[in-house]
């Protein structure tokens, strides 16, 4: 059974309650974070950011040219056919996000109040009948929380 990674970046400030700042659960999202965490450099989620910008606006723009594509009246049928399967395809996959994000959002809840209760709680599975899930928590303290923003 092969394991999903999900990753916490959470804000823990002096005395207060631990804040939950973002959950990850793309790998290569992950990936990043790690790399930039390694190298302590505190703007991971600003990249994170940016290139969630960026695949946005390329994957929009595909979109729209599919679009345009499709409704011009000289397009071959097979042309329209494939840019039909692509437009259904782009709807399972935005809906198999949605789903992912979502469980993801609640194994996230879940393990911020195992890290409540326990900080020392870092790295961890998470395990049910068919599934596994690897938890990662990043926590960012007052200091390195000013560099990040």
């Amino acid at each position: 059974m092969k394991a999903s990674t999900i990753a916490l970046v959470i804000h823990v400030a002096a005395k207060e309650k631990a804040n939950l700042l973002e959950v990850l659960s793309d790998d290569r999202e992950i990936s990043l974070l790690e790399a930039h965490w390694e190298a302590d450099q505190p703007s991971s989620l600003q990249k994170i950011h940016e290139n969630r910008a960026l695949q946005s606006k390329e994957d929009e723009e595909f979109g729209d040219y599919v679009e345009d594509l499709l409704s011009q009246p000289f397009v071959k049928p097979e042309i329209q056919q494939h840019g039909v399967q692509w437009l259904k395809s782009k709807l399972r996959i935005e809906q198999y996000q949605r789903s992912e994000a979502e469980a993801a959002k609640i194994i996230a809840d879940y393990a911020l109040k195992i890290f409540q209760n326990d900080p020392g709680r870092r790295d961890f599975f998470l395990a049910g009948p068919r599934a596994q899930v690897r938890v990662r928590i990043f926590v960012l303290g007052e200091e390195r929380l000013k560099h990040a923003a």
